[in-house]
């Protein structure tokens, strides 16, 4: 259980090998960029830094994409590759202009013809909805009675502007439906037009000027010339990406070697985003890990020697206010269920990381709940199949996976199998015989984990040295003390267990003595240890201690919802089976019953499945994650070669 220690790491160099400082970054995969606002407080050495926050690369990412694009193909995958120190900004920039020159002439003459050819489509389709009438696009463009709108927008938008058009003295024409989209005339009156326009554009209608139309219909058979034109367009468009896959064809590996190359030094610069420069220095920070340092600056040695290196520790920057990352540092096993743990909120730095806690009391809760060795098996291949195809995450897969193999280990247990009981022997206790048994050691479990969680906040407080609170506070080694004490006096008063006056009546002396130092924890801490600060009133330490009292009451019962989930489920097996058995004397009972059983046990899964997981989240949230977790840590963010939605990996990026 390990929140990894952060070292914010300062380089200071020459521009020229800002550069190379800042692929090495990259590659690494562990530095995130910190704004030079917030280490350097000293105004006039910040006014002397200027700060950089574009990306002088996007651009040129941008403009060598189109190669591909006006070829009609799809922008490759960037692939590692080595950035020498020739490769520089004014360079790549001279490389991309010799390259893209002539598909940006391409590229605009594409897009007049698309244009064009848009027009053209429009014009024919004008055409052919208006044949037979009166009313041409002239006419109605130079109407002096009414204002004329053609053009198309998306189907739901068109019954949008029909519901937004019954209030409205406009006319909404509906000429044809064509690939998800509705071509219409709208007609308004002269001085309703503005507003026309405006409720057009609310619902993203593309119009066609009239006048643009009109132009296009000339000759003796209008809409012949049109249709012979859009061939044209379309021969011309032709043209442009045969002409631009042959020049691709040509210089393909030259192209895909310069696409990689400017998205390599994309990256670079989304490092140095908000660097700072002075007399041609540059300066740039960040969040490396603490076990990474070592490496990273024996790696700067070798790539920019003139590069200085500045670490600021945590604990000297944590009291100025600036917000340190976290990153988690767990197995492959414990490192599924991080997620678990952000969904309730990801460690602070420097917090106890409780994930491989979760991890073993949520698997132990869950298969205590849904002990069964069928339905686990259910879980555990429907959670296969829903990660193959992509629709639950792999973290949560293999969290449902070993929440499943703790279901058929507790089925085995409890001797049940799709809830048909006697078909396996029980190695431990049979749910419906040995209720007793069941509540107590759910019960023993709410105690184990709720001290568990007062034994992390001792820890807690250790390490924040405050130790009034770790000895005589409600949740410290005192509130401990008095918990153990009420559980211990609890059972032995539920069991019937004998006991003498005398230590009767000394736990119940050693209940009020706790009470006392909890109500006077500031007092005692401040003469006892020491300890600065006025602290907080008596009075409102009872009423924490009234809190804290309720709070184990309501904590350690609420671990009775173990066994009532793991009778609940029998339960429900036995409905299903009883069910079945039901129709079984039936016309067609066979097929029936197998029916019933196999909806049944779907329902059992999916549904009291859902169920148990929510009241595993509940269990650790609220009864043991409130006993010493804090939570609000803002996640490690580093800079690296996989991009946002991208296909490599750090192991990629080491190639380079």
């Amino acid at each position: 259980m390990a929140v990894m220690k952060m070292v914010a790491l300062t380089m200071i160099g020459p521009q020229s090998e800002m550069e190379p400082v800042a692929r090495q970054m990259v590659l690494t995969g562990g530095f995130q960029p910190l704004p030079l606002d917030i280490l350097i407080n000293d105004r006039s050495l910040r006014s002397k830094l200027t700060t950089e926050t574009e990306n002088p690369y996007d651009e040129l990412v941008s403009k060598i994409s189109t190669i591909w694009k006006v070829a009609g193909e799809v922008v490759p995958d960037p692939q590692p590759v080595t950035i020498t120190k020739d490769f520089t900004l004014s360079h790549a920039r001279m490389l991309v202009e010799q390259t893209s020159r002539r598909l940006q002439v391409w590229e605009q003459r594409r897009r007049v013809l698309v244009e064009e050819e848009e027009l053209l489509r429009a014009t024919k389709l004008f055409v052919e909805a208006l044949s037979g009438t009166e009313f041409g696009p002239r006419e109605l463009a130079e109407g002096r009675f009414a204002k004329t709108f053609f053009g198309y927008l998306s189907n739901e938008n068109f019954q949008r502007l029909m519901e937004s058009g019954e209030e409205s003295p406009i006319a909404i024409n509906e000429l044809t439906v064509s690939n998800g989209n509705t071509w219409a005339l709208i007609i308004t009156v002269p001085g309703y037009e503005e507003s026309t326009k405006k409720l057009l554009e609310a619902v993203y209608f593309k119009e066609f000027s009239l006048k643009d139309i009109a132009g296009q219909l000339d000759g003796e058979d209008p809409l012949a010339l049109v249709e012979k034109r859009i061939e044209n367009h379309q021969r011309a468009i032709r043209g442009l990406a045969k002409a631009a896959k042959d020049m691709l064809r040509e210089h393909r590996a030259d192209y895909e070697l310069l696409f990689s190359q400017l998205y390599t030094m994309q990256r670079v610069y989304d490092v140095c985003k908000g660097r700072g420069e002075v007399s041609g220095m540059f300066v740039l920070s960040g969040w490396i890990p603490a076990d990474t340092y070592a490496e990273i600056s024996k790696t700067i040695a070798e790539e920019a020697p003139m590069t200085t290196l500045m670490v600021e520790e945590t604990q000297d920057i944590s009291y100025s206010g600036i917000r340190i990352p976290t990153k988690l540092k767990n197995n492959a096993f414990f490192r599924s269920f991080q997620d678990i743990v952000a969904m309730y909120s990801l460690p602070s730095y420097g917090e106890i990381d409780p994930s491989p806690i979760v991890a073993i009391s949520f698997i132990l809760f869950f298969g205590f709940m849904f002990g069964d060795v069928g339905h686990g098996i259910m879980i555990f291949l429907g959670s296969m199949m829903l990660v193959k195809r992509g629709i639950m995450r792999r973290s949560l897969g293999q969290v449902m996976k070993m929440a499943s193999i703790s279901s058929m280990f507790f089925g085995l247990m409890y001797g049940s199998i799709f809830g048909i009981e006697g078909v396996i022997p029980e190695i431990w206790l049979n749910p419906m015989h040995d209720v007793n048994k069941l509540l107590a050691v759910s019960i023993g479990l709410g105690v184990f984990m709720i001290s568990l969680g007062l034994l992390l906040n001792m820890i807690k407080q250790y390490r924040a040295k405050d130790f009034g609170r770790l000895l005589f506070d409600g949740q410290g080694l005192a509130g401990l003390a008095l918990y153990w004490t009420l559980c211990a006096l609890g059972m032995i008063y539920i069991t019937g267990s004998p006991i003498s006056e005398f230590t009767a009546d000394l736990m119940w002396g050693a209940i009020g003595l706790l009470i006392l130092v909890m109500i006077f924890r500031d007092i005692l801490a401040r003469y006892i240890l020491r300890q600065k600060g006025d602290g907080e009133s008596p009075v409102l330490n009872l009423f924490e201690i009234m809190h804290n009292l309720m709070s184990f009451v309501s904590n350690t019962a609420s671990f009775v919802r173990l066994a009532a989930f793991a009778l609940n489920h029998v339960g429900l097996s036995l409905a299903v089976i009883m069910l079945s058995e039901m129709v079984r004397s039936l016309p067609g009972g066979i097929v029936m019953k197998g029916i019933i059983l196999i909806i049944g046990n779907l329902v059992i899964v999916c549904l009291e499945g859902l169920m148990v997981f929510i009241q595993t989240l509940r269990l650790e949230y609220y009864e043991f994650f409130g006993k010493f977790y804090k939570g609000g840590g803002s996640a490690f963010k580093p800079v690296g070669w996989k991009k946002e939605g991208g296909k490599f990996s750090q192991a990629n990026a080491e190639d380079l």
